[in-house]
């Protein structure tokens, strides 16, 4: 602990989950959220400036054209009930997370890896997985049909920790649903978890990694409270807020105190219409081009956002790997162009040739001041009608699942730092009607980041992922709306952060910032 840390039970009050939920970490590798973030520590992890450091694996090697990956489990490397780690539980991880008989939405997200999807769909055993243990240390990885560059990344993302074989095999749906059952691989012991409410951790006893924590005692909340995050953080009840809220942001620039405690950085996160583009009337390329220029978000992002977003013209933000700035021009706001192709995708004037005004049907969870604008946007600068329709959280995703929405905003954060995870995750076509969340399919497109996720040399890969986002973005197959833009504040007596190469002292949530930051022992005397 650093010298100047605060008591060993000092508590700090973590932020809130997204919405109020029970973490069934079982099913989810791990858990979902917040669980997954301090109980488990994945094989690889990113320092500040995003390079790949060590963490429950010491050293990892590429084998031969990149076909699979070896890992090598840190020595004395221990669960926090004392059970050594070895390699065959990652063999049971994989084995565990892809298991037909278990509904774990994330299984997708390993399908590069030998044998995961074919399993999970019954086509093959779990023994035709391509994840093998060369002994008790050294776990090999393979890629599914030939070279996987992309999986360091893909390992260094929170949710890819191992499940506890000793734990879990016997009762793999419910082996982590109280504190008294689950176990962690990483640097904090979960105390006690008070479901929908909050979680209880302390320094893990066993972990010997390179990741340990400053903070030795931690709570972290559910839910938000009746006075909100903010007001509580003013009060000095909790000690920092994550993500601010435009409104909340707007508070402290126009507060010349607690401007001091502002920190912000760009977000690798995107927002984008996605639209039904296998059925009419967005069947129709030069529609689509036509509402992509008809949307000014530059308004929406200083005005309504208050700076916590800025605009996006493709999917991958600025700053994250084969970002393509000279593709803004595709989709940029342009009414004259807007209407010229609206006329001549037949709506000359927003109506059909029969006179009729073109309407379209917009789906959201609830009310959205995005769609909200992109209606007005529309309505205004191309004289059409948009409903918009509201429906339930989990009919929406029901719906978005099976593509019957034809227009909906997708948002999405990056998990691992390779282009991979925005593109072939998101876009590849996986069926005749799209991919997994789109119903828009382009061949070529498949083809390129098909290559790009096989490619060895890193600019050639990065360069087969432009093309292919080019493709998108020109095809229209979403329109790209913002990029978020975090703003966060704590108070001084929190400390530890280390700035990145740009001098930017930020906590990102997938980096190693969250055990090295500590608590001052002035915290006393700035709290009251």
């Amino acid at each position: 602990m650093p010298f100047d840390a605060a008591p060993l039970d000092r508590q700090v009050l973590y932020e809130s989950a997204n919405e109020p939920r029970h973490l069934d970490i079982a099913r989810d590798i791990y858990g979902s959220g917040v669980a997954i973030n301090w109980g488990g520590e994945p094989l690889l992890r990113r320092d500040v400036n995003q390079n790949l450091v060590p963490a429950l694996a010491s050293n990892w090697r590429m084998g031969e054209n990149a076909a699979y990956w070896d890992f090598t489990i840190r020595e004395n490397a221990r669960w926090s009930d004392g059970v050594p780690i070895t390699s065959d539980d990652w063999v049971f991880t994989f084995r565990h997370l892809a298991s037909p008989h278990l509904d774990n939405p994330w299984t997708w997200f390993y399908y590069d890896i030998k044998g995961i999807q074919a399993y999970k769909e019954g086509k093959s055993g779990a023994d035709e997985i391509g994840v093998e243990a060369i002994d008790e240390k050294t776990l090999r990885i393979w890629g599914e049909g030939g070279a996987i560059p992309h999986l360091p990344a893909l390992m260094a993302y929170m949710a890819a920790v191992p499940a506890p074989r000793h734990k879990a095999e016997n009762n793999p749906e419910h082996w982590a649903d109280s504190a008294e059952g689950f176990v962690s691989s990483g640097p904090m012991r979960l105390l006690s978890w008070e479901h929908n409410q909050k979680l209880e951790w302390d320094a893990n006893p066993y972990y010997n990694g390179p990741h340990k924590v400053g903070i030795q005692r931690l709570v972290q909340l559910i839910g938000a409270p009746a006075i909100g995050w903010f007001n509580s953080w003013l009060n000095k009840e909790i000690d920092y807020i994550v993500r601010l809220e435009p409104q909340e942001l707007a508070q402290v620039v126009n507060d010349t105190e607690l401007e001091k405690y502002l920190h912000s950085f760009n977000n690798f996160q995107t927002s984008y219409l996605s639209l039904d583009c296998l059925k009419p009337p967005f069947d129709n390329l030069l529609l689509r081009r036509a509402l992509s220029h008809a949307i000014d978000r530059t308004p929406f992002c200083e005005k309504v956002m208050l700076k916590t977003r800025i605009p996006a013209f493709s999917m991958l933000p600025p700053e994250f790997p084969a970002h393509n700035p000279e593709l803004k021009s595709v989709q940029e706001f342009n009414v004259e162009k807007a209407r010229t192709l609206l006329a001549e995708a037949g709506y000359p004037n927003g109506k059909d040739a029969n006179g009729n005004q073109l309407v379209l049907e917009m789906y959201s969870r609830g009310r959205d001041v995005l769609l909200e604008y992109i209606k007005d946007q529309w309505e205004r600068h191309l004289d059409i009608s948009v409903n918009l329709q509201i429906l339930e959280g989990s009919v929406w995703g029901v719906r978005r699942a099976d593509h019957s929405m034809p227009l909906y905003v997708g948002e999405y954060e990056y998990d691992y730092l390779d282009p991979a995870n925005l593109l072939t995750r998101l876009w590849k076509s996986n069926s005749a009607n799209g991919s997994p969340r789109h119903a828009w399919k382009n061949e070529k497109f498949d083809e390129l980041v098909a290559l790009a996720g096989r490619e060895i040399d890193e600019p050639k890969r990065f360069a087969l992922y432009q093309d292919a986002e080019r493709i998108l973005v020109e095809d229209v197959g979403g329109i790209f709306l913002t990029h978020s833009v975090v703003h966060q504040v704590w108070y001084p007596y929190l400390t530890g952060f280390e700035p990145d190469k740009n001098g930017n002292t930020v906590f990102r949530y997938l980096d190693i910032s969250r055990f090295r930051m500590y608590l001052r022992n002035d915290v006393d005397q700035w709290r009251s």
